[in-house]
């Protein structure tokens, strides 16, 4: 080959390569997920007038107000109609359920193909299907989407009965999300909020679909892997408790577990559970008493459902309540949310009453038929802690949590992954989270980074070999000035300077047993206003049998 066959070459090969880095660059610059879709978790005023707390949803045109829960191994996404099935009377039944869907009030409701959503079996209600518009917050609308409308009361006490986002495997919801490019993967995140007596222990919480919000965490994030379908948690979200710890008011502290590390307890975090957690009598809730100096006969009917309760006559605990994990991951429950006023809905009229005396301590002790039972982190637990889940990735993280009304949405991947940038043009948010824990480039990233790497050590290659093939060239001709010789006129003409860029079951555990005990008997508490704001609205849950 020629001399002057080879620079041309070489000169266009690193034309190619400089394009080649340019757009592998900002093929990576580019990769970007849609926005995660905040749902504000707070009260919502229904079409009884009265208020509830839960996933701030509406549904149909015009759109009528919900509020819903999580609920697992559900798939489907239900909603209680107008039509009864309940045990209480109807005011007090949509306030309990989160509202009551008027199918026939809504322009936008169509009939349902059957083919749209799976089938979801016991212990859920039977239920007849239809179409319509579901609103999940101001940005983001699903129209024509399955609602399960249940035929009948499913006889899960007040452990879970309000309408129901179902966050199984084959949800209904996240699948429609993301085959419609709404969110890049099946991960969601919540952070319950808080809801205490004052008004400086009521703060809002959120549900986001497609990532999690970076405000509301602190700390490093610690994962872990899905449970499989076989265990006897409803979400496959599987924890070990290695200490629990009281946090006097007076500064002295004092564990709850017996020495022997064999004592760790197994927990399933169920997220729309009433309480913080349920917690075996022997040796666990005795020792509680002990430590407190009081003996928790009561039991809450009300939101808190089947939580112990203090008599009006108690010496209240005071201090805060540490939750040491296996992993190393801990959060501190603060007594505002671990000791929460009565709170239950008046039977005639739906709304929810406060009593001030006799407050509820939001665990639930088991004994008899229950004492085996695998324990439960409910709500209450992600008022101290944020939580994500990814079908995707199979995995599920924990931060502690910081509760702000802030707001800083992060998209992830289907490997758990944060990424870096947003599709609508909101600036990116940091790319990697806080000490790692699974908060690498997204992957996308990674490749764009790689390719230019790859092409960027050729061009490198390309501008040494012109260099000297010119330089030889420039030495046997001994000038360095225009050549005379016709054949090398293009020879010695100056190089080009060519720039370049620098290159993320449920078996529940049931605690059903627990309504088959005997205990004492508790009168209806007075009413008291309902604090304006924060109000915990129907507490639900109750578990999944089957």
């Amino acid at each position: 080959m020629s001399l002057l066959a080879a620079d041309m070459f070489a000169h266009r090969y690193i034309l190619r390569a400089t394009l080649a880095l340019a757009s592998s660059y900002g093929s990576a610059a580019a990769t970007c997920a849609p926005s995660p879709v905040p749902i504000i978790i707070g009260n919502s005023t229904l079409s009884n007038n009265q208020v509830a707390r839960g996933l701030q949803l509406s549904i149909g045109d015009p759109p009528q107000p919900f509020v819903f829960l999580p609920q697992w191994p559900l798939n489907n996404t239900f909603v209680y109609g107008t039509n009864g099935h309940c045990a209480v009377a109807a005011p007090a039944c949509t306030t309990r359920r989160g509202g009551a869907y008027d199918m026939l009030a809504s322009k936008s409701r169509s009939v349902t193909d059957k083919s749209s959503y799976p089938f979801d079996s016991a212990p859920f209600p039977p239920t007849s299907f239809v179409s319509d518009t579901l609103s999940l917050g101001k940005e983001v609308s699903l129209s024509g989407f399955p609602l399960g409308i249940p035929l009948n009361d499913w006889g899960a006490e007040d452990y879970h009965p309000m309408n129901a986002v179902g966050l199984g495997d084959n949800s209904t919801l996240l699948t429609t999300l993301k085959s419609t490019g709404k969110i890049v993967s099946r991960a969601w995140s919540m952070f319950w909020g808080r809801n205490g007596a004052l008004a400086s222990a009521q703060l809002n919480g959120i549900f986001v679909l497609g990532g999690y919000d970076r405000a509301k965490t602190q700390g490093r994030p610690h994962s872990f892997p899905l449970a499989d379908s076989t265990a006897k948690c409803p979400t496959r979200m599987m924890i070990t408790i290695s200490d629990m710890i009281l946090n006097f008011s007076n500064g002295t502290n004092a564990s709850l577990f017996p020495r022997a590390a064999s004592n760790a307890i197994q927990a399933c975090i169920v997220p729309d559970y009433p309480v913080l957690m349920t917690l075996p009598l022997d040796p666990y809730f005795s020792r509680f008493e002990d430590l407190t100096n009081q003996s928790l006969q009561d039991r809450s009917l009300g939101l808190v459902y089947f939580a112990n309760r203090y008599s009006s006559d108690s010496n209240v605990y005071t201090g805060d309540l540490t939750i040491n994990f296996q992993s190393g991951f801990s959060v501190r429950i603060p007594n505002d949310q671990l000791v929460v006023p009565h709170r239950q809905i008046n039977p005639n009229t739906g709304e929810i009453t406060t009593n001030a005396t006799g407050p509820d301590l939001v665990i639930i002790s088991t004994q008899d038929v229950n004492k085996d039972d695998i324990s439960q982190l409910g709500r209450q637990f992600l008022s101290a802690a944020y939580l994500m889940a990814n079908l995707d990735a199979n995995e599920f993280t924990l931060w502690e949590a910081n509760p702000t009304d802030t707001q800083q949405l992060v998209a992830v991947d289907e490997g758990n992954a944060d990424i870096a940038s947003v599709c609508d043009g909101n600036p990116p948010p940091p790319v990697t989270r806080p000490d790692g824990g699974g908060g690498s480039l997204s992957s996308g990233l990674i490749a764009g980074i790689a390719v230019a790497a790859v092409v960027f050590t050729a061009i490198v290659c390309a501008i040494v070999f012109v260099w000297r093939r010119r330089h030889r060239r420039s030495a046997a001709l001994g000038v360095r000035g225009p050549s005379t010789s016709n054949q090398g006129g293009l020879a010695d003409k100056p190089s080009s300077a060519y720039g370049y860029n620098d290159g993320v079951p449920y078996q529940r555990s049931e605690l059903p047993g627990l309504g088959k005990q005997v205990y004492k008997s508790h009168q209806a508490p007075d009413k008291l206003p309902v604090p304006e704001t924060g109000q915990r609205g129907e507490s639900q849950p109750h578990e999944l049998q089957g």
